[in-house]
């Protein structure tokens, strides 16, 4: 499986609940060129998992949308604040037969799973505001994984 993980894109700082924070307008720009980079390399996740949280959903949909495939973003719980490599191979499991699939979600859990996947330490790895890292899995388990990019979208 080729796994894609996007951290969600540039949101505002405040909002009445966390999970409600929005994107700001630079955010909004950041997605959609990691959208227009996916298409140009053609990095076509069969499916695009996102965390419930709004900031990291808008960046979800914002990618799928400069792909042309709006319907392929699906809202998972496991992805939310929090996520533990645990809950995330677990929720990966249902998904395995897939060849590739993009997650967006947040920092520090992204670090922490791409760490345990390849089998070093959480801090190995810093996963920026709207950064596309890509990892070849051979299996659901630590020490499985090869990071094969890890692009800024500052290089995008």
């Amino acid at each position: 499986m080729q796994l894609y993980l996007l951290r969600h894109a540039d949101a505002v700082p405040h909002a009445d609940n966390d999970e409600m924070r929005a994107l700001t307008d630079k955010g909004k720009r950041q997605a959609a060129s990691v959208g227009r980079f996916c298409l140009k390399h053609d990095i076509l996740p069969e499916i695009i998992l996102s965390s419930p949280l709004l900031r990291a959903e808008q960046t979800a949909r914002s990618v799928a949308h400069e792909l042309g495939m709006p319907k392929r973003v699906q809202v998972e719980q496991f992805l939310r604040t929090g996520m533990t490599p645990e809950s995330a191979f677990s929720g990966l499991e249902p998904h395995w037969e897939k060849a590739n699939l993009m997650l967006v979600g947040h920092e520090p859990d992204f670090s922490n799973l791409v760490g345990v996947v390849i089998g070093g330490k959480a801090a190995s790895v810093h996963i920026r505001k709207a950064a596309l890292l890509s990892v070849s899995l051979q299996n659901l388990k630590p020490g499985a994984g090869t990071i094969e990019f890890l692009i800024p979208v500052k290089c995008l």
